[in-house]
């Protein structure tokens, strides 16, 4: 124990009364009595701050008296002393706590252990009853310095949940930073440092570990990994919007060959909130595909008015002959071809185009940037197929081949068009082989799913019989498409009003489509003219394939209408929107339109495209597989990965997407477990 302490402020107080004493004596010897009692006045004070002073240096060292005793034991100190352990400095208030102290220990004690440090701190931070940490430790000298440790918020029950479960995926070792909402205390983001080595650079051990902690944590999260510095954050995925107005700058000069190549046309907003681009000269051609009321026109919408307002040349063949009735006067739109027959002459004009374009640069009279760009946008592929297949026994000539040859000169444009500046837009409910050939397809190497996916469509588009099958309900504009690294990433797609569909009181939307018109026209509206019958006698024989094929194409002359329409007069109770800011997003998701009732058929039967109920091993699933998750609910889920769970060797961990909300999840189960599934029906 330490030795008793007495108050140090009497003694000085006792001498600077005795002092005012001698002086008072003084001056009354003097005569000097108005100097008396400044005497006294100055003694006073001096006296009590002097007892003041006394009794806080008091207070203040039995305060720190405690911590010297409890650290004593591990100085090596051969009797009890304070001057081991002295304050430095102390916090505001009249006693306060010790903010900074120095500890000196004996020569012979072990500083290179650990532990003599930490001991030290803990008893200190004990006794005193504050937390304290190594400011500073000098060995040589024998000295330590503790501070005062900042104050720390009061850890939740998710932020330890989140820190255990962190340790229990990335082992016990690793270190975790995690970042919580400063308002409601919920965990946003965890950064942790781990010493798993090799293990970790298997993809799908990473992507169990995300989804293991996407199911033990709530939230959607995601990871990002730096499989160099042995580091990962996870952190929770933000949410989707549900519908994105498409807004572009209007351009007010002509594209050059440069400002082409750079040319991106926007797709959609990820999760992110970053805008996914499809850029025609790195990727010449893009296939969309989607069933009936997914979006899939009004995406199309968008892409030919970013393109006309950046004065592009567009054309149209409008597979359903009224998907783009309200754009066959929008400006730079030169061609909307709807009947079958224009659409034949418009794509062999375009294949004339590009066979021209090749001429000029083979004979070296041309160059490719002299060429302006031409957009080619095909709406419902399978449903012109059928058209022309039918029309054209109705007009082949005698001797011509038996397939229409539109179709193989719309191949040569998916194989050559790309250096002739053409590019095509090609729109279809499902890529089959009878509809596109392995080698067209593969000609386009931008895409776009939206809605959900057959496995057989999630296969021909994606490589994988589970991407795309399980996306959300009832999200218009919800899709996939191809990131900058050619990863398959979900989208939000830009929507586009249809003029053809709106009526007085959609005000927003007609103020919307005026911003969309483009300032200048530079491809004026043109048309399709009509071949003339051949008279033979009496006879009036009609227009055969070859006379449509080559009939001509010339300046509309008929009476044109403007682009936009506002509505005459607004109900009382519509306001005209205002102007908006790019990127702003309203969520007012469209109803969908049922057009086409075999597609509406297939698209509420979910589980179409898989083949009969079977029962089998946990370990002899596939990807793509639909398997029943709950019996009792009926509920199924598509099976995105079967990996070996990491830390149950005779378990497997299966990643998973639920066919009716779309939600991803995992579940672990032994691999000799019997589960009821049914795989993909071939295609």
């Amino acid at each position: 124990m330490l030795p008793r302490r007495q108050v140090t402020g009497i003694f000085p107080a006792l001498v600077v009364m005795a002092a005012a004493v001698v002086l008072t004596g003084v001056n009354m010897q003097s005569r000097f009595t108005d100097a008396i009692a400044w005497v006294w006045v100055a003694a006073v004070v001096i006296a009590t701050a002097s007892i003041a002073s006394g009794i806080r240096t008091y207070q203040r060292q039995s305060r720190l008296d405690p911590g010297i005793e409890a650290v004593l034991p591990s100085l090596g100190a051969q009797r009890p002393s304070r001057d081991l352990v002295r304050a430095v400095k102390w916090t505001r208030g009249w006693v306060g706590v010790p903010r900074k102290v120095t500890i000196r220990y004996a020569s012979h004690v072990d500083d290179r252990d650990v532990r003599f440090v930490d001991q030290i701190v803990t008893s200190f931070s004990r006794r005193i009853g504050e937390e304290y940490r190594v400011l500073k430790h000098v060995p040589r000298r024998c000295l330590l310095v503790l501070e005062l440790a900042p104050p720390t918020t009061p850890v939740s029950r998710e932020y330890q949940r989140a820190e255990q479960v962190a340790k229990v995926l990335l082992g016990e070792s690793s270190t975790v930073d995690i970042t919580a909402d400063p308002d409601n205390g919920e965990v946003q983001r965890m950064k942790v440092k781990y010493d798993m080595g090799p293990r970790l650079a298997i993809p799908a051990r990473r992507m169990q570990i995300e989804k293991l902690l996407s199911s033990m944590l709530p939230g959607r999260w995601r990871a990002h990994w730096d499989l160099e510095g042995d580091e990962v954050t996870f952190e929770i995925r933000p949410p989707m919007p549900d519908l994105v107005l498409h807004e572009p700058a209007p351009s007010t000069k002509q594209l050059t060959h440069a400002e082409y190549k750079a040319f991106m046309i926007p797709i959609g907003i990820d999760e992110d909130g970053k805008c996914q681009y499809w850029q025609p000269s790195v990727s010449p051609h893009m296939l969309v595909i989607g069933g009936t009321g997914s979006g899939k026109t009004s995406f199309q919408h968008t892409v030919l008015t970013h393109l006309a307002q950046a004065r592009w040349r567009v054309w149209v063949l409008d597979g359903k002959r009224i998907e783009f009735a309200g754009f066959r006067t929008w400006p730079n739109v030169e061609l909307v071809a709807a009947r079958v027959e224009h659409q034949v002459r418009m794509l062999h004009a375009a294949h004339e185009l590009m066979e021209q374009r090749y001429t000029q640069l083979e004979q070296g009279t041309a160059r490719l940037e002299d060429f302006e760009p031409l957009a080619l946008i095909i709406d419902e592929y399978a449903t012109f197929k059928a058209r022309v297949q039918r029309w054209y026994k109705t007009v082949k000539p005698k001797g011509a081949p038996t397939q229409a040859p539109v179709l193989e000169l719309l191949s040569d444009l998916a194989r050559l068009a790309r250096s002739a500046k053409i590019h095509m837009l090609l729109g279809i409910q499902r890529p089959d082989v009878e509809f596109l050939g392995g080698e067209m397809r593969d000609n386009f190497g931008a895409r776009l799913s939206l809605g959900r996916l057959s496995p057989q469509g999630a296969m021909m588009m994606w490589d994988s019989p589970a991407i795309g099958v399980a996306l959300p309900r009832n999200r218009r504009g919800r899709g996939v498409t191809l990131s900058a690294e050619s990863l398959p990433v979900e989208v939000q797609t830009f929507y586009t009003p249809d003029p053809a569909k709106l009526d007085k009181s959609d005000t927003r939307d007609w103020e919307h489509l005026r911003t969309l018109t483009p300032l200048e026209t530079d491809h004026p509206r043109k048309t399709i003219a009509e071949p003339s019958s051949l008279i033979d006698g009496d006879e009036e024989i009609p227009p055969t394939y070859n006379d449509w094929s080559t009939t001509r194409i010339t300046l509309f002359d008929g009476i044109e209408q403007p682009a936009v329409e506002p509505p005459a007069a607004l109900p009382s109770n519509v306001v005209a929107l205002g102007a908006r800011k790019p990127g702003n997003v309203r969520f007012e998701p469209e109803p969908v339109d049922v057009e086409d009732d075999d597609a509406a058929a297939a698209a509420a039967d979910d589980d179409e495209g898989y083949g009969e109920i079977s029962e089998g091993l946990a370990g002899d699933l596939e990807v793509g597989d639909l398997v029943l998750s709950d019996s009792t609910l009926g509920v199924w889920v598509v099976v995105e990965s079967v990996e070996p769970d990491i830390v149950d060797e005779d378990a497997m961990a299966i990643e998973y997407r639920e066919l009716d909300s779309g939600d991803e999840g995992l579940m672990t189960v032994s691999d000799n477990e019997v589960l009821t599934y049914r795989r993909p029906a071939a295609a």
